[in-house]
């Protein structure tokens, strides 16, 4: 996928690191950062509820542009940190170049128990999160995830 504008060339280019990062407890961010220079990142916005340490579930819900449920693609004038992400307040630098906002679409969490090596008990959850049929926008133009797109996964320690 890729998307430009009539003056300054900014492409969504939609190489990120395997890694998901992941920020807050009530209100979870999301994002995994770009492999050129970290540049550009894909954040996702839940809630608690979508991370489930109880039960093997899907967890669909549907992307909205003002929460709690969001995708943003965001394309920076130069590397940016975690500390972006995992403020409550995110600091001015790096500024950003181009916002890409979801308008549409769902997102899946599939929440799959980890057990040990004797397969007895939990130790850990792995949270497996899609994006289905999501469309970002940033003015007039638009990104369209078809069908799905593996955000990725991570895990999380059982309680």
């Amino acid at each position: 996928m890729l998307s430009c504008d009539d003056g300054n060339l900014d492409i969504a280019g939609f190489e990120f690191e395997e890694t998901v990062n992941v920020c807050g407890e009530n209100e979870i961010t999301l994002y995994r950062l770009s492999t050129n220079g970290h540049k550009e990142a894909l954040i996702i916005t839940l809630t608690d509820k979508e991370i489930r340490q109880d039960e093997e579930v899907v967890n669909p819900v549907q992307v909205s542009e003002n929460g709690p449920y969001t995708v943003t693609d965001r394309i920076f004038d130069s590397e940016v940190k975690s500390s972006y992400f995992c403020s409550l307040i995110p600091p001015i630098t790096p500024k950003v170049v181009k916002n890409w906002q979801g308008v549409s679409g769902t997102i899946l969490v599939q929440n799959k128990p980890v057990y040990d090596d004797e397969n007895v008990e939990i130790v850990a959850w792995e949270h497996i999160i899609v994006l289905h049929d999501v469309v970002l926008k940033s003015g007039e133009e638009s990104l369209i995830f078809n069908d799905t797109y593996l955000f990725g996964t991570y895990k999380t320690n059982s309680n």
